[in-house]
């Protein structure tokens, strides 16, 4: 009687165990509990249980997903990623000692390629209501996701807090031009907390923004793909504290794979200073082997106490337009100064600006003219080109959640 009771029972072990594998991507032996796809009510995820994230979670209907300390979320396939939409909430508090982590199933498994590889699952993406250039905005990887509006109305919208977060092994690539990103912020406003966040290892963008006023305070970028830090579409908050080290980027240029774009994205309106995109980027220090700085678009940007150290051995330049419309919409802004250091090559600083764009025209209404012949900046601040730059962040002050490759 007991042998088959204990033959039946494992049967129906068996039994579940194949019924998991044929209906999820999340593996049972690492993950203890998979995320329903919608969350419409208020949940709250424990330390004690390793989350699975399959295909797409989206948190919705005004639910608050609380997130405790220490709690490990888990991407079970390429494409699979956590949405909170523009009606909900994120309660992701962690500590320094205590961090929440969102990776990915291979890594919990052991498979990852390395501590910092990217693309291995899709990321986290935070939409809101706060201005954002466009009616309608829809997320580019995903269209059924709303978010923004055209007026400011709801420019200090809560989305909730993210704090001592790590983020890593993102990024896929939906359709051409139409990716998932470590971190998405979108119409994001400045009622939402975004402090110490580490983002390591992306298939794309390590961080991007459409819109929004959000501030963030504290942030590491290691090894994104594409851009680091990518802001669009009317962006006004401040990033500061922040340390970004590029080290296999898609496209080692001028422009593409840049430390920080500045953009409008597909440039379907024009804009003038009061609207155009404009973050203010405080502290940061970038180790470079792709682009600096790519401004495209009539987008601007202020910016004070920046270092960007660059190893590339050819196309030096580190500021770069798109074309005309960089040029003019202006809003170029130096509250603080900026330095630029090259480690393999004896550089001026007229180097570091581009006499050619992205787009056509591409001699006219370059960087090198506005910046170097013009001097259209704006601030007291100033450019200068160093051996060693003593400004830029402190770097041991920022959180870099807890890896261990992190030289530069």
């Amino acid at each position: 009687m007991i042998l088959k009771v204990v033959v039946i029972y494992l049967s129906c072990v068996l039994l579940m165990s194949n019924l998991y594998a044929k209906t999820s991507n999340c593996d049972a032996i690492v993950i203890d509990q998979r995320l329903p796809n919608v969350i419409s009510t208020d949940m709250t995820l424990s330390s004690s249980i390793v989350y699975g994230i399959d295909r797409r979670v989206l948190v919705t209907n005004g639910a608050t997903l609380t997130i405790e300390p220490g709690t490990t979320l888990a991407g079970c396939s390429l494409y699979s990623f956590l949405v909170v939409a523009n009606d909900a909430k994120i309660m992701a508090k962690g500590t320094k000692s205590n961090p929440i982590t969102f990776t990915s199933q291979l890594e919990l498994h052991g498979f990852s390629k390395n501590e910092t590889a990217p693309g291995e699952w899709g990321g986290l993406v935070i939409a809101g209501k706060a201005y954002t250039h466009y009616q309608n905005n829809k997320y580019e990887a995903d269209e059924s996701i709303e978010f923004g509006s055209d007026t400011h109305e709801h420019d200090a919208d809560n989305s909730g807090v993210l704090e001592y977060v790590v983020i890593k092994h993102t990024g896929f690539e939906v359709k051409k031009d139409k990716e998932l990103n470590g971190l998405s912020l979108a119409g994001i406003g400045s009622g939402t907390t975004i402090k110490n966040i580490a983002i390591i290892g992306g298939g794309d963008d390590g961080l991007e923004i459409w819109g929004g006023t959000v501030n963030i305070d504290g942030l590491y970028i290691y090894n994104a793909s594409d851009d680091s830090l990518d802001v669009d579409l009317g962006y006004r908050g401040e990033v500061k504290n922040v340390l970004i080290i590029q080290k296999d980027v898609a496209s080692i240029n001028n422009h593409d794979s840049s430390a920080m774009e500045f953009g409008n994205d597909e440039n379907l309106i024009l804009t003038d200073t009061s609207n155009t995109t404009l973050p203010s980027v405080k502290n940061l220090t970038a180790y470079i082997v792709g682009g600096g700085i790519y401004n495209k678009f009539d987008a601007g940007f202020k910016l004070s106490n920046v270092k960007i150290v660059s190893q590339k051995t050819k196309e030096h330049e580190m500021v770069y337009f798109r074309g005309t419309d960089s040029y003019t919409t202006g809003a170029k802004y130096l509250l603080g100064d900026v330095c630029f250091s090259n480690k393999k090559k004896n550089l001026h600083l007229k180097d570091i600006f581009s006499k050619t764009n992205a787009k056509e025209p591409k001699n006219k209404y370059t960087a090198y003219n506005y910046f170097i012949k013009k001097h259209h900046e704006i601030g007291n601040g100033e450019f200068s080109m160093q051996d060693q730059c003593s400004n830029g962040v402190d770097e041991n002050s920022i959180w870099r959640g807890g890896i261990k490759s992190e030289k530069n």
